[in-house]
């Protein structure tokens, strides 16, 4: 955002556009997503002045999208055991500093409405993850309770492409940290189609779910997105938060 070239996108986005990106795509009831892309095309002739340039949205993104700096958590067939800890320090820092800032944000858009309690119980679905490496202790009070839901895929290697060695996804630790370090609770929880009506009646204890099963995989692992997807617009309905909401990703997921 303090690039000279792009001074005039990142104003005007930022500033006067992004306030009216939500309406415009018929969620004016739904918050920004906690972690989005937007592709800009420069729609001004060669030569315009950089004041004068106008910038079209290609895309957004909030399907799933990725904390890059984490990449080295995730599987691959030349590196089965990624875990958190093959995050370097200076890209964990950098990952760090993203998930505290959308703790802030997460923060700001839960204090306008819910209340809190203890983290909640959830021994009444199944604990896919081997660990919790790197997630920090959950606040004793949190001002809020939420979870982030994941999908590992039974029938892949590593239980989906995105996944460290744990079963984790790849960037789950620093997306929860963010919300602890803010002060709320962030239990890592795992979707099992099986498991659909236990899960969503453990959901709806929560003041927030953190939606992080990538386009796909839910089918892949023999449930039902369509289901799922329902499930989390009964819990919206409810007044608890969901980022992203299915219809949020409706119409911002770049992913099919």
């Amino acid at each position: 955002p303090d690039e000279v070239k792009f001074k005039n996108l990142t104003t005007n986005f930022l500033e006067r556009d992004l306030q009216k990106v939500m309406p415009a795509l018929g969620l004016a009831s739904e918050p920004v997503p906690l972690w989005w892309t937007t592709d800009f095309i420069l729609a001004s002739p060669v030569g315009t002045p950089v004041e004068q340039e106008k910038w079209i949205v290609g895309e957004f993104n909030c399907s799933c999208v990725g904390i890059s700096k984490c990449l080295a958590a995730y599987c691959k067939d030349d590196t089965p055991n990624a875990c958190y800890n093959d995050i370097a320090p200076e890209d964990l820092a950098e990952a760090d500093r993203y998930g505290t800032i959308m703790g802030q944000k997460a923060l700001g858009f839960l204090s306008k409405g819910f209340t809190s309690s203890r983290p909640v119980d959830v021994s009444g679905i199944t604990r896919v993850a081997k660990n919790d490496l790197g997630l920090l202790p959950q606040p004793l009070v949190p001002k809020y309770k939420g979870a982030l839901a994941e999908i590992y895929v039974r029938c892949q290697p590593f239980g989906g492409s995105d996944k460290s060695s744990n079963g984790h996804r790849y960037d789950s630790i620093p997306f929860a940290n963010g919300m602890i370090k803010s002060g709320m609770s962030c239990q890592l929880i795992h979707y099992v189609h099986q498991e659909h009506s236990a899960f969503f009646g453990v959901c709806m204890n929560f003041d927030f779910i953190i939606v992080r099963c990538n386009p796909g995989q839910i089918k892949a692992d023999g449930g039902d997105q369509g289901k799922f997807d329902d499930g989390m617009r009964g819990i919206r309905k409810l007044g608890i938060q969901v980022w992203p909401s299915p219809d949020v990703m409706e119409f911002m997921g770049a992913k099919d």
